[in-house]
């Protein structure tokens, strides 16, 4: 069974074993993204660009605000207790990344886990479901690194 964290605290400490673990072993696979269709990104892009921007503003609060961050933590995921709630901390903090680019290799291993169950998956190029342009276009103007300063 795969258990995400902070669940997978629960399993262990009831007795479940961790067979293995995706990030220690280093496993490249992509973690979290942001979907659309290439028809709606060519009809709002301007929507697009504010949802980029948006998201890696989210990251710099997760990075930078812990206090915040574990609040809406707490909030969202109905978690009361203070350890779970650090460790779930802890932990979306080391996975999220200031610049959030997808990794083509994330993607080889989302399609070659699909491909045995979805035959479209066989032919897949990970490039197809990669449009980092807007993301790009934020890290270029300095606005990424800029949080950070």
């Amino acid at each position: 069974t795969v258990l995400n964290p902070p669940v997978h605290k629960r399993a262990v400490e009831a007795g479940m074993r961790v067979m293995a673990n995706m990030a220690e072993m280093g496993i490249p696979f992509q973690n979290s993204a942001l979907v659309t269709t290439q028809r709606y990104i060519a009809k709002n892009p301007d929507t697009v660009r504010r949802l980029v921007k948006s998201f890696v503003e989210g990251i710099h609060l997760i990075r930078t605000n812990p206090a915040v961050t574990k609040r809406a933590i707490a909030k969202y995921m109905r978690m009361k207790d203070q350890k779970e709630l650090e460790e779930a901390y802890e932990i979306l903090d080391s996975f999220t990344e200031r610049k959030p680019y997808p990794t083509l290799e994330g993607f080889k291993n989302i399609i070659a886990d699909l491909s045995p169950k979805i035959a479209a998956a066989r032919t897949a190029d990970p490039k197809d479901f990669v449009d980092v342009r807007f993301l790009e276009e934020l890290d270029r103007s300095g606005f990424i690194d800029g949080l950070y300063r």
